[in-house]
């Protein structure tokens, strides 16, 4: 581990540490406080060694500079902790320097130090001292903390000298026998020696103690250190004791004679007299004060063990306060937040223990605190975070309060991957997480794909998401989109494939895979099909790309329009009549028999079998779909759910009428989403608008079957309305500032004055820079931004038809120029920005969280009508759906005050269980408990309801024993006809006393529930606990036999009470009748239920519209369900289809996979529904289409000098064309693509184009299925023939789109015509 990546502790758990931690009991190489705990599992877990002491520190007060009460540290802070053990005398300093920081722990950031160790370089050891060294990794806190250790002041060999009661029975004998007739003398006991010795050092300390001396014949002086104290001088020489002697020098060696003969009274002991210290912060314990000081402590430590050990008075009457205050207050940790449960729990599990050690924790460290440990851990030792964020699940778990649990669900959905969530994934695609190491990337996809066809749906899933974990894990893109089924890279395509697919493989056995792959899953079809088209790009394989327009592998298919003129068929296909197909069929066969005749009726066989019911719908009377940018049907479900609620239609086409006038108005009073919005979010919401008109406009009058949202109304959907300006297109328009503020919202500053007319502005807008650069991005790197070289000007579009003609003089000789190629530019804030928009909108996103966000634009942008009580904005947008509640607190009994709230829509729980709407309902308005205090209860009720009812249901939810997110799949039947009566309690007098009731009920009802489950569920399908009993007790009965049996061969019986099969087979019946009582009462609950409120069917609403959402919590696909209530029928809104549904159930009782899951219900009242909900608006806007008929020797036209020469149709037959060759390898599909643009070119521009326009694009729209008719010298010659009305049109630049060889992009010829 680098000295830059190294895990810390928090102050809490750092001091937990230094109360364990014995400096004397250090094992090899484990040092429980300054080393940091192996991952659990992965080493020897870190404790304090058997036999370690349980320190019990008091503070040395007059060696410590405790921190003042409320004193907030500065640069010049600095505090000191001296303490002792008065077990082990060991000595601790703990010093913390605020000189490095600005900003101390703890603040509102970072609520604890956290200490990080430095380098074992940074520890001062010598002989009877160690230090160790850490840093606070607060980046503005930076505090230096310093723990010390020295050892006892006093030896084992001096303490025994003052405690040995044989030693103190001999100082008493040679007293007496140096002064028998002397009274009152006694053998000193080992405390009254202590205390002597003690009483003598405080009265050294004392500089007020003015008696310095003592005789040395002291009697109780002898007793306790021997005849004038010889048997202890060594001792009390060290601690500055002086012995004087007037007839000998004090250095002299004393004898017994001489002591003999010395007169008595002259012998005399002097106290120490230590000097004070001038600075005790920076005293190291070198002082004589200190060690007086030190050893006055040890002395007392020693006479309260002593009195204790031997049951003696203990004559100290010092206490031993506990120094575990101050230092907390000097670790700054005092007071932190702990975890506080009301349930009734055993103490935490050793095996969790570490878990918390590991992020430098302790186990009753509160939520938020348990996050900042787990972040700081992540930032400071990022190697480990897997193993981190395995801790976080394991306390999580434990634990399971919300707050942790959506902690771990957020960091799920941003990728990280925990320890044992890599190891479970690797051991689910059969992997031994210890050979994984060696396994390479591609050996991994190979190894889940050779699963893949042996699995479920469910059990696909899963190895999908362990592969993205394990990709994640790896830093690997390749198994992430392996995960992702991405196949946009040829890499990815083959290993998406699977089975060896290489990019040397020969492409009929690709489609061979292919084949094998989609057999064993149809949903695999749609993912095959894109890597097909992946590979035939790269390859440009001929090949593939028949197959991918025909489906057919073994040879070239002829495209359809060539089939119809070899057949000699002069209309459209779509205008043939089914019924007289097979007969020109026969007689195409009997007059042109051969292979070309019989791939030409393949040809058209398989497009009359290609035709959709929609084909056939007339398109006013028909919603039109939306076309999805690659991930964004979410959204599309919710603008087609706004489009069909008439009155949020309405609001949206007439906007200016509702929007604020931001000239008049420079601010808004009202809040919207109870929050102060800006002046450029109500500018956003107005430029939001504005997008979302278009798109209505257009799903009005498309005469297709669908429109595709322009990409910058997507990306103003995740873009923050001050980042608007950053999609500006080529307008240029300049918004007035208005008290400083500017209003541009989506403005660019040009280089130079710009002027264009409207329609060019429109048309710019349409095509703006967010559409090349968000969600769709050409392959090629092509459709990027023009560069402006030396403030150069942009190409001048050409002048709309609805404008006066310039008069010919002054035309200029040569056509307007056309539009360059772009070329890619530098990357700008612009481009991060749409980045940023792109990967959100191209993301899985919640339904309920993009509807919240478009209300909050679109109502940001809007006058406001009033203010409700809370200052919420007041609208015709809001009073749709706005739901009006009140909360109820109930205190043992007591009801408080409705308290009124406002919500947009009712959100219900995560279901865990099948249930109906109704019972989700009821979880969300019933009685509960509120918090976690056991007194007090809520519930709800509405005063209020809207036209719209708004449903969430929520389907992510928390696993417990996996420790991780997941969505729910559970059932929640929704009904047609919905009452809320039973929530509203005014809605009827008896509703209260009603409600009161069924709160009961449903906790008998759910007590009943959990009670069938635990005698239902055994772990065995079919299978329950009364069963599982029974056949316990019948084998155990036919153990009697068994043991007769091996009697015979003489192996020992089995022992067992004979009565157990007997009391197993009475408790199989009772637990039987318990089952059958338990549903009993469960039906009649129930019966009870749903009679309660039969009779209140007053607030009667109608299901409208479903959101559902089949797939995972991070992957899967939308769409919508509308009901039409004008013509009685469900529609399914799936992107560009839009189908009627013919299964009810898909909608009311959605359970299977591919029924997916309701996440959201609209509900309208019942009288308002044909008003409120519309789904068909349509008025369509018809072409004028020239009839046409093709003669089956249709050739293409040549202009040479004003006259007319017809070439033969050139048919190009890929198979006969090398890869790679002069022909464009898919022109065919290209061609198609170039139609479709070319059709809705000519939609938009409407009545500002030529008929000839609208010709070109009705007769694209006939022909885009095909393309070998319809060529670009046809299209030339079609617009020659009309080129008088052409001059000043749009046509130009579509005409570029159809060049496909790329010969001829200024299109000389016809521009010479026009």
């Amino acid at each position: 581990m680098s000295s830059s990546s190294r895990p810390g502790k928090t102050a809490p758990k750092l001091l937990h540490d230094f109360l364990g931690f014995d400096p004397l009991k250090v094992q090899h190489n484990v040092n429980v406080l300054v080393d940091h705990p192996p991952p659990q599992g992965d080493g020897q877990t870190h404790g304090s060694p058997i036999g370690s002491c349980k320190h019990d520190y008091t503070t040395k007060t007059k060696q410590s500079v405790v921190p003042p009460l409320d004193h907030r540290p500065d640069p010049t802070t600095k505090y000191k902790i001296a303490a002792v053990c008065k077990k082990c005398r060991i000595h601790a300093d703990v010093r913390i320097d605020y000189a490095q920081s600005t900003v101390p722990c703890p603040s509102s950031d970072y609520p604890l130090h956290h200490f990080r160790r430095l380098d074992a370089a940074a520890d001062d050891v010598t002989p009877d001292r160690i230090r160790y060294a850490w840093q606070c990794s607060a980046p503005q806190c930076r505090a230096m903390l310093h723990v010390s250790y020295r050892m006892a002041r006093l030896t084992d060999k001096e303490k025994d000298s003052l405690t040995n009661t044989e030693q103190l029975k001999r100082r008493y004998d040679a007293v007496v026998q140096q002064e028998p007739s002397r009274d009152g003398i006694r053998q000193a006991t080992p405390i009254e020696a202590l205390g002597r010795l003690r009483r003598y050092i405080r009265d050294s300390l004392n500089p007020a103690h003015n008696k310095r001396t003592l005789p040395a014949n002291n009697k109780r002086f002898m007793e306790a250190f021997g005849v004038f104290g010889q048997d202890c001088r060594g001792l009390l020489e060290r601690l500055g004791f002086k012995y004087a002697v007037s007839l000998l020098d004090a250095n002299a060696h004393i004898t017994e004679d001489s002591l003999l003969t010395s007169a008595q009274d002259d012998i005399e002991w002097t106290l120490p007299n230590p000097p004070e210290l001038d600075d005790r912060l920076d005293a190291d314990g070198s002082s004589q004060r200190e060690l007086l000081e030190d050893v006055e402590l040890e002395l007392l430590a020693w006479t309260s063990k002593i009195a204790i050990e031997t049951g003696s008075a203990n004559t100290a009457t010092e206490g031993w306060p506990s120094a575990n205050l101050d230092i907390e207050r000097t670790l700054a940790s005092q007071g932190y937040q702990r975890h506080i449960t009301l349930r009734r729990v055993a103490a935490k599990s050793n095996d969790e223990l570490p878990y918390f050690a590991s992020l430098g924790a302790l186990p009753d460290f509160a939520d938020s605190l348990i996050e900042f440990a787990y972040d700081r851990q992540s930032m400071c030792d990022p190697e480990r975070t897997p193993y981190y964020f395995e801790c976080l699940q394991v306390i999580t778990q434990s634990r399971g309060t919300e707050q942790l649990q959506m902690k771990v669900a957020t960091l799920s959905s941003q990728d990280v991957v925990s320890r044992r969530d890599l190891s479970a994934a690797y051991r689910f695609l059969n992997i031994h997480p210890p050979e994984a190491e060696v396994l390479s990337d591609e050996r991994i996809v190979e190894l889940f794909q050779a699963q893949q066809p042996d699995m479920g749906l469910t059990a696909a899933e899963e190895a999908r998401q362990a592969l993205n974990k394990i990709g994640t894990a790896r830093r690997s893109q390749l198994l992430i989109n392996a995960s992702r089924q991405s196949v946009d890279t040829y890499e990815d395509a083959l290993s998406w494939l699977g089975n060896g697919a290489s990019k040397d493989m020969p492409d009929d056995t690709l489609l061979a895979i292919y084949t094998s792959k989609i057999a064993d899953n149809k949903a695999n079809e749609e993912v095959g099909q894109k890597a097909i088209a992946t590979i035939a790009r790269a390859r440009q394989s001929n090949m593939l790309n028949n197959w991918l327009l025909t489906g057919n592998t073994t040879s070239y298919t002829m495209n359809v329009d060539v089939a119809l003129r070899h057949l000699g068929i002069e209309q459209p296909i779509d205008d043939i009549d089914p019924l007289v197909v097979p007969v020109v069929f026969e007689s195409a066969r009997s007059d042109r028999p051969g292979d070309l005749t019989e791939k030409a009726i393949a040809a058209i066989q398989q497009h009359l079998a290609g035709r959709t019911h929609a084909t056939s719908r007339s398109p006013a009377t028909w919603p039109v779909g939306l076309t999805s940018h690659g991930n964004t049907c979410y959204l599309n479900s919710l603008l087609q759910y706004y489009f069909s609620i008439k009155p949020l239609r309405d609001i949206v086409l007439d906007y200016d009428k509702y929007k604020l006038d931001t000239l008049a108005h420079t601010e808004k009073q009202e809040r919207v989403g109870q929050r102060k919005i800006s002046m450029v979010e109500i500018k956003g919401g107005q430029r939001f608008a504005e997008d979302l008109i278009h798109l209505f406009q257009r799903m009005i009058k498309e005469s297709g079957t669908a429109v595709k949202p322009e990409e910058d109304l997507v990306c103003r959907a995740f873009l923050e309305p001050k980042d608007y300006a950053l999609l500006a297109s080529s307008t240029n328009e300049q918004i007035p500032t208005i008290n400083g503020l500017e209003h541009s919202v989506d403005h660019k500053i040009p280089d130079a004055p710009i002027q264009q007319d409207a329609s060019a502005t429109r048309e710019a807008r349409q095509h703006s820079d967010a559409s090349s650069t968000t969600l769709i991005g050409s392959a090629n790197g092509g459709d990027e931004d023009v560069l402006m070289q030396n403030g150069g000007m942009p190409p001048t579009p050409p002048a709309s038809p609805g404008q006066r003609a310039v008069d010919d003089k002054q035309q200029p000789v040569n056509p307007p120029p056309l539009p360059p190629r772009r070329f890619s530019v530098t990357a700008t804030a612009k481009e991060e920005a749409l980045a940023k928009a792109k990967t959100k909108a191209t993301m899985q996103q919640d339904v309920t969280e993009v509807h919240d966000s478009i209300m909050f634009r679109l109502r940001s942008g809007m006058m406001p009508l009033g203010m409700d009580d809370l200052g919420e904005q007041t609208d015709a947008l809001r009073s749709l759906y706005a739901i009006g509640m009140t909360e109820t607190r109930v205190n043992k009994g007591v009801a408080s005050k409705p308290a009124a709230q406002i919500d947009s829509s009712v959100q219900l729980n995560v279901p865990y269980e099948a249930t109906d709407i109704y019972s989700a309902l009821d979880e969300v308005f019933d009685l509960q408990p509120y918090g976690e205090s056991p007194d007090i209860e809520t519930y709800k009720s509405i005063r209020s309801l809207p036209p719209l009812l708004q449903i969430s249901i929520p389907r992510i939810g928390f696993d417990m024993k996996k420790g991780g997110t997941f969505k729910s799949e559970e059932l929640v039947r929704l009904e047609d006809e919905l009452y809320m009566d039973r929530y509203c309690d005014t809605s009827h007098p008896e509703v209260p006393q009603r409600r009161k009731r069924c709160w009961g009920w449903r906790k008998e009802l759910q007590a009943r529930k959990r009670e069938l489950k635990v005698l239902s569920l055994t772990g065995v399908d079919q299978l329950d606990g009364p069963a599982a009993i029974a056949e316990t007790a019948s084998y155990l009965g036919g153990l009697a036999e068994t043991n007769d049996m091996v009697r015979e061969v003489g192996v020992e019986e089995l022992e067992m009470d004979k009565d157990l099969p007997s009391a197993l087979t009475t408790t199989a019946h009772q637990q039987n009748e318990r089952l059958s009582a338990l549903k009993e009462d469960i039906d009649d609950i129930q019966k009870r239920l749903d009679f309660q409120f039969q009779d209140l069917q007053n607030l009667k609403y109608r299901l409208a519209a479903v959101f559902i959402h089949r797939g995972t919590h991070g992957h899967g696909h939308y769409w919508v369900y509308i009901h039409d209530f004008t013509n009685n029928i469900w529609r399914m809104y799936n992107d560009e289809h839009v189908s009627e549904v013919t299964k009810l159930e898909d909608v009311f009782e959605a359970k299977t996979w591919n029924q997916g899951t309701p996440t959201y219900a609209v509900y309208v009242q019942d009288d308002k529904k044909e008003q409120v909900v519309q789904a068909v608006c349509r008025e369509p806007e018809t072409p004028l289409v020239p009839e046409i008929r093709w003669s089956t020797h249709q050739q293409d036209v040549h202009m040479i000098d004003g006259g007319t020469q017809y070439a033969p149709v050139k048919y190009v037959d890929p198979k006969m064309i090398e890869e790679g060759g002069k022909e464009r390898w898919d022109s065919a599909r290209i061609r198609r693509d170039s139609f479709d643009a070319l059709d809705t070119i000519a939609s938009r521009l409407g009545e500002s184009s030529p008929q000839e326009l609208s010709f070109v694009g009705a007769h694209a729209k006939r022909r885009r299925g095909g393309g070998g008719d319809v060529s670009p010298p046809k299209i030339r010659r079609l617009m020659a023939d009309r080129a008088d009305g052409l001059r000043g049109s749009s046509v130009l630049p579509c005409l570029v789109e159809l060049d496909l060889d790329g010969s001829d992009h200024r299109l000389d010829w016809l521009e010479k015509r026009v």
